[in-house]
């Protein structure tokens, strides 16, 4: 009698024939996936925000001030005189046309050195999330975002002297939920002796604001 041997297979080998297998039937062998569609929309929020109001210390008599604000007071006071040489102007601007004012244009006329002046102004927050006020932009260029802070002096008429000193007062940090209007902000103006004269100065200022958490308060 002939003894019969078990033939030994490879499992490569069973893997294989099994693949081929299942290609005949039709079956998929590489992997089994399903697909979940969702009919719907995402809205994100909106950060936006304007000034709403804006107003001027000299509306009549002008006022002075020390270079650089400087001590002892009074920081600024009236002319003993009562003159009105001086004056200002605040142009708002809407410029990215969405019905709000997002510039101010400052213009001042006849000023003389030591002539001071206070503006103080208000800001909405006209869009759908909290915000808070990051810093100030003075013509397009230059970012101020620390408060209380010492003065900073600025060029208006690029002959490399300083015409004037600028000090914004508060509002860094406030948050504004929305349709929520501001506590008053406000800055100072002193003209300085490099100052030319029988010249307009003019320069800009535009809020910067943030998103609420992600505000980082300036060192």
């Amino acid at each position: 009698m002939k003894l019969l041997k078990k033939s030994k297979t490879s499992i490569p080998a069973i893997l294989a024939i099994a693949l081929i297998v299942l290609s005949i039937v039709g079956f998929s062998y590489a992997h089994w996936s399903t697909y979940l569609y969702i009919d719907g929309y995402v809205e994100t929020g909106e950060l936006d925000w304007g000034f709403t109001s804006w107003s001027c210390l000299d509306t009549g008599t002008d006022y002075h001030s020390r270079e650089g604000f400087a001590l002892p007071a009074p920081r600024f006071w009236i002319d003993p005189e009562g003159k009105n040489i001086g004056s200002q102007e605040l142009i708002p601007h809407d410029t990215d046309g969405d019905g709000d004012y997002d510039r101010l244009e400052f213009n001042l006329y006849n000023v003389y050195p030591s002539y001071f002046t206070s503006v103080s102004v208000y800001a909405m927050n006209t869009g759908t999330i909290p915000l808070r006020i990051d810093s100030v932009i003075i013509n397009d260029a230059i970012v101020y975002r620390k408060s209380p802070t010492p003065y900073i002096t600025l060029d208006l008429d690029g002959n490399g002297i300083a015409d004037i000193d600028f000090w914004w007062g508060n509002g860094f940090g406030v948050q504004l939920h929305p349709g929520e209007e501001s506590p008053e902000m406000s800055f100072w103006i002193h003209i300085r002796q490099g100052a030319p004269p029988n010249a307009v100065l003019s320069f800009s200022i535009e809020l910067l604001a943030v998103n609420w958490n992600a505000y980082v308060p300036p060192p």
